[in-house]
Order: structure tokens, then C-alpha cells, then sequence
């Protein structure tokens, strides 16, 4: 009995210990499994980050390329008659250009060289022959904060001039000056507005505002192929060499302290440009669940697995929570931004009118409907008389202001369903849908009461101003919207020669021009 006894006691014993043993055995195999499906989890996840911020660096070179400022001159550039157009870099480098493969070259013409020099001044109008062409040609400056940016070279063809350039009228000279001067003005803004544009949106900020909001995220960087430093959220180590070590060792390590997940990517977002990004993905959490696993190996290898799994989808779900609403947020900035810069192609700097390419498109579309839903449209082009008068008299600086407070004065007695924009100096061409003649005459003598009803004040001087004004309607016999903007012009051309302040309308039976 007493033998039984021990030997049921030591039975139990092993027992005890086997059960023991391979309870401890399948906890901590458990514990294992659950360790490795965490590491494999949190590397799930991490790839989910990666392609958010693959997604979001995209966006980023998107917004970029929209402010672009070689596509930008090259849109402005279009349908203008020009011999040579050219943007250059202060140290003559061709940023953009009519002639596509001489695009990053150096432009090294004599005149350039002489103007840089010193030798001609910068910014004024000079006659050259460029391929046998006698051009009238400028090299005008573009500043910012008294800063040299940049240079447009820009030549006129003056073909007519060949034969009897000594009798070339100084008058008209002098009006295709205004011209150029206005349209490089146009573009010396758009350039301007677009640098400020890009350059407040830059990568590093980019990097260092996603890392802020993204809590798992504790450093994003790009790096060269010899690990290089480029750029990053972190602005303490830009220009420093990350160790080849450590860039191939994709495994937990410490960072400050705290366990990271380092992640190398390349070249998958800069397009074969050489460059990586390297992330540092905080795994704390990681480092925190597997340290509970291990305290509740021993109890339950059930709990260990339902907490690690627990744990592991919290993760996950965050992470691809905080991964949607910075995707959400920079769509949002883009679709912003994208805004902002078609306005900006859109718009006349000066007067906040549509600019001539706009309306050119307008002009277009209502013709379009006109013809095909028999619908009347009238044209007008209110012109400011003697507005070079006013510039001598009282400078350019008034001059704008003056163009800009008429611009006011017509928009307040339009509807809203009217187009109005700039074409060019002192002309304002409006485009008045579903209008016939007899309402377009009252509009145009409010546009015109409106002008003259008093004076504009710039510095305390008191400037009269007065408008002419041509209208004309689109009918059957157009066969595009030029014929009836040259009828308004012509009816302009009238309203000029006839006393200025006065209003000429088009007719077409028989084509001539009336006044009111």
C-alpha cells in the first residue's frame, strides 16, 4: 500500500511536471507563433503605410507639376505672334523656350552677352537681325524681392519694316511697345504668383507635417545611393551618410531609446532617379505585445493568442485609419491647389478680369451656342480714350489703378451670367449671352455712365475718364466669332474717330456702323 502510494504520489508528480511541461511547451510555442505573426503584421501594416506615403509623395509631385513654371510661360506663350520666345535662367541657362531642343542649353547670343555685360541696357526695346529676320527684340528682367529669377527674351518680326525702315512711324512703334510691355507685365505676374505658389510648398515641410500627424511614423528621409541624406523630416541629419549597416539591416534596432522598424524603398517613387526613402516606423507597440505574450504565455496560450491578435488588428485598423485621413487630407490640398492655379491661368493679374486667353475660349463657346440654338449674343469692347495721355500725364503707376477701377465700374452694372475680361492695354471686351442689340445698348450707356460719372482719385489727383464703345451681335452669317469681335472693333474704330466718349453699334444690312 505504502509502494502504491509513492508511486501513485510520483505518478502524479510526473504527471504534474508533463502537464506542466507541456503546458509551458504550448504556451510558449504559442507564444512563438504569436511573436512571428506580430512581426509579420506589423510589416503588413508597415507596407500599408508605405504605399499611403508612396500615395501621398505622388500627390505632392503632382501639385509640383502643376505649378510647374516651364509649362506655365509655354501655356501663356500660346497663339501669340512671336518670332522668339525664350525664359532664362540669370545665368542663361534656356528654362523654356518656342524651340524645344534647345531647352537646357546655354543661350549664349552677342546681344544677351552685351546686355549682361553691361554694355546694353536690360529691360529696353533694341533692333537685331536673328536668321536673316529684322527683329524688334527685349531682354526683360523678372525680380523678386530684388533678386534676379530669371530673363524673358522675347523678339517681334517686323517684316513690313524691311524695305523702309527709316520711315517706320515712332506712333506705331511706340503702340507695339505698350503691347509687349503689357503682355511681358501679364507674364512677369503669373510668373511671379506661380514661384510664390511653389515655393511655399516644398518636401522637406511635405515630410515634416506628414510625420507630425502620423503617430506610428517617427522619420521619413530620402537618401542617394551612397546613403547621402538628401532630404528629411528630420532636419538634423540632412547632409549626413546613414552606415551601410544600418541601411541593410531591415529588422527592429533603437532609435532614441525606442524600438523602430527601419523600411528601405527604391526608386519606386522618383522614377529610376536613384534616390530611397527610408522610413523609421515606431514599434513600440510591437515591442509592448510581445512582452504581453510572454507574461501570458505561461497562464494561457489561448489568452496570449487572443490578446496578440486583439492588439495586432488595433493596430492595423490605426494605422490604416490615420494612412485614409492623410490621403483624404491631400487630396483635398491638391484639388485646392489645382484650383488656385487654373484660376491663376485664368485671370488677368491686374484687373482681376479673365485674361485674353479665357476669353478667347468664351468667346468661342457662345458663338458655338449661338449658332446652334439660335440664341442672340452681343459683343462689346469698351476702350478708355486717351489712356496713354493719362499714363504720360500722370505715370503707369495711375494708369493701373485707373484700368483697374473702370474694371469695377463695368463689372457692378453687368448680370452675373455676362463674361468681361481684359484683351489687351485699355480694351475690355464683354460678352453679353442671350442679349439682343436693344439690350445691349442700355447695358453699354450704364457701362458708360458708369466710367465718367467721376473721376477716379489716385493720390489725391483727381482722374477723368471716359470710354468709347463698339457692340456688335453674332448672326447666321458668321462663320466664326472673329467676324462679329471685328465688327464691335470696327464699330469701336468709329466711335474713335468720331469724338471718343460716344457708342457706335454694327449693322449688318447694310454693313455699316450707327451711333447713339
Amino acid at each position: 500500500m505504502k509502494k502504491s502510494k509513492i508511486f501513485i504520489k510520483n505518478n502524479i508528480v510526473v504527471l504534474l511536471v508533463l502537464l506542466v511541461l507541456s503546458l509551458s511547451a504550448i504556451s510558449f510555442y504559442n507564444y512563438n507563433i504569436q511573436k512571428n505573426l506580430l512581426l509579420k503584421q506589423m510589416q503588413s501594416d508597415s507596407k500599408d503605410i508605405v504605399n499611403s506615403i508612396i500615395s501621398a509623395i505622388k500627390r505632392f509631385q503632382e501639385i509640383k507639376s502643376t505649378m510647374n513654371l516651364q509649362k506655365l510661360v509655354s501655356d501663356m506663350s500660346l497663339g501669340l505672334d512671336i518670332f522668339e520666345f525664350r525664359f532664362l535662367a540669370p545665368d542663361g541657362t534656356i528654362k523654356n523656350s518656342m524651340f524645344k531642343d534647345e531647352i537646357g542649353k546655354v543661350y549664349n547670343s552677342l546681344s544677351f552677352r552685351r546686355t549682361m555685360q553691361g554694355d546694353q541696357k536690360i529691360g529696353e526695346f533694341f533692333f537685331e537681325t536673328r536668321d536673316y529676320v529684322k527683329v524688334m527684340a527685349i531682354y526683360y528682367p523678372i525680380t523678386m524681392n530684388n533678386d534676379l529669377i530669371g530673363i524673358i527674351d522675347l523678339a517681334v518680326e517686323l517684316p513690313q519694316y524691311s524695305f523702309f525702315e527709316k520711315r517706320v512711324s515712332e506712333l506705331i512703334l511706340s503702340h507695339r511697345k505698350i503691347d509687349l510691355l503689357n503682355l511681358l507685365k501679364a507674364i512677369e505676374g503669373s510668373i511671379k504668383n506661380s514661384m510664390t505658389i511653389f515655393q511655399k510648398t516644398d518636401i522637406k515641410t511635405f515630410l515634416k507635417n506628414y510625420v507630425k500627424h502620423a503617430k506610428n511614423i517617427l522619420q521619413i528621409s530620402i537618401i542617394d545611393q551612397e546613403g547621402k541624406v538628401l532630404v528629411s523630416s528630420n532636419e538634423g541629419i540632412i547632409g549626413k551618410k546613414i552606415d551601410d549597416n544600418k541601411l541593410k539591416n531591415k529588422k527592429i534596432v533603437e532609435f532614441n531609446g525606442r524600438p523602430v522598424y527601419r523600411m528601405i524603398i527604391e526608386d519606386s517613387v522618383f522614377n529610376n532617379e536613384h534616390k530611397k526613402l527610408l522610413l523609421l516606423i515606431d514599434a513600440a507597440p510591437y515591442k509592448q505585445n510581445e512582452t504581453r505574450l510572454l507574461n501570458t504565455a505561461l497562464s494561457t496560450s489561448l489568452i496570449a493568442l487572443f490578446i496578440a491578435l486583439f492588439i495586432a488588428r488595433a493596430i492595423y485598423t490605426a494605422a490604416i485609419k490615420q494612412s485614409q485621413e492623410e490621403k483624404e487630407r491631400l487630396e483635398k490640398l491638391v484639388k485646392e491647389r489645382t484650383k488656385e492655379i487654373e484660376l491663376l491661368s485664368k485671370t488677368d493679374s491686374l484687373t482681376g478680369l479673365w485674361n485674353r486667353r479665357y476669353l478667347e475660349e468664351m468667346l468661342e463657346l457662345e458663338f458655338k451656342r449661338a449658332k446652334r440654338y439660335k440664341h442672340p449674343v452681343s459683343i462689346m469692347i469698351v476702350d478708355l480714350d486717351h489712356f496713354k495721355k493719362i499714363n504720360d500725364t500722370y505715370g503707369h503707376l495711375a494708369g493701373d489703378e485707373v484700368l483697374k477701377e473702370s474694371a469695377k465700374r463695368i463689372l457692378s452694372t453687368l448680370r452675373e451670367t455676362d463674361f468681361v475680361g481684359r484683351y489687351g492695354g485699355e480694351e475690355i471686351v464683354v460678352i453679353l449671352p442671350e442679349t439682343k442689340l436693344d439690350k445691349a445698348i442700355k447695358i453699354a450707356k450704364k457701362i458708360k455712365e458708369a466710367i465718367s460719372s467721376k473721376p477716379i482719385i489716385y493720390k489725391n489727383k483727381k482722374i477723368n475718364v471716359t470710354a468709347s464703345i463698339g457692340i456688335s451681335r453674332i448672326c447666321p452669317k458668321h462663320k466664326n466669332f472673329y467676324e462679329p469681335f471685328s465688327e464691335a472693333d470696327e464699330a469701336l474704330y468709329r466711335a474713335k474717330k468720331n469724338g471718343r466718349n460716344r457708342i457706335e453699334i454694327y449693322s449688318s444690312n447694310p454693313p455699316h456702323t450707327f451711333s447713339i
